[in-house]
């Protein structure tokens, strides 16, 4: 099958750090599982490194920056390679994490994705609900909180033209993500958003990655900002499903 991703000449990156990737969507939680992950005493798991508005590192982690800020993405984008080679060497535990998704450096996403000494974690999530997370985040600028919410966030009007689109562009994302990985033999991991606060999931995860530490409980840095049914977060939600349902669109989002 045909990607888009295109492969690269040279095959491995050749970091100095044992480095894995977890792949997915925004609002898939994966801000969880990278703090997760990031308590393990030999994990140090930044975020989007190759955001293209900003430079997502590790919190807390200063001296894993090699000197550089999460503003500073003009210097990372001069030299993409030559940035994550020095995150590399200013990392200051046995592992390292990083999250990729749709709009990230193409370069760096191709390097990646086809370096197989690169463990690869992919996170999936019901389209329908990361579309909405996303769009209510967006709405209210509240991207993660430490908070418990009091209830059900202020419902949204989903349009449909938009709905589609995105869930187009993902599904296209995660189709070239998942070929490139069968289509190379690597082996990885799925974890989908209902998963991310089982033990036994993470722990497994951990353990796929390298590390050698085990979490006896999961802790919850980030809290759930938008509890409640899509009922309660969708304008007009018996409606939006007849529109899907005329559209034989409702196993995409089910």
């Amino acid at each position: 099958m045909k990607v888009s991703i295109k492969k690269p000449k040279a095959p491995s990156l050749g970091l100095q750090h044992k480095t894995f990737v977890m792949i997915g969507m925004m609002r898939s939680g994966s801000n969880l599982l990278e703090r997760q992950l990031g308590m393990l005493p030999d994990i140090r798991c930044h975020g989007e490194l190759f955001n293209p508005s900003f430079v997502g590192f590790a919190p807390g982690a200063m001296k894993a920056q090699a000197g550089f800020t999460r503003e500073d993405t003009k210097a990372r984008n001069d030299d993409e390679l030559g940035f994550l080679a020095k995150v590399d060497a200013a990392c200051d535990r046995p592992l390292m994490g990083l999250r990729l998704f749709l709009d990230h450096s193409p370069l760096l996403t191709s390097r990646l994705l086809y370096d197989p000494e690169v463990p690869k974690i992919v996170l999936s999530r019901n389209l329908l609900e990361s579309y909405v997370s996303l769009a209510i985040a967006r709405e209210t600028n509240v991207w993660l909180t430490t908070r418990e919410a009091s209830g059900p966030p202020k419902p949204i009007k989903v349009e449909l033209p938009k709905l589609i689109n995105y869930a187009l562009r993902q599904s296209l994302y995660y189709n070239d993500i998942l070929s490139v990985l069968h289509q190379t033999g690597q082996d990885f991991r799925m974890i989908d958003y209902s998963e991310i606060k089982e033990l036994a999931k993470v722990n497994e995860l951990a353990s796929f990655v390298g590390s050698a530490h085990r979490m006896a409980r999961l802790e919850e840095p980030i809290k759930k900002q938008n509890p409640g049914t899509l009922a309660e977060k969708i304008i007009d939600f018996p409606k939006l499903q007849e529109e899907l349902k005329k559209r034989q669109m409702m196993r995409w989002f089910g």
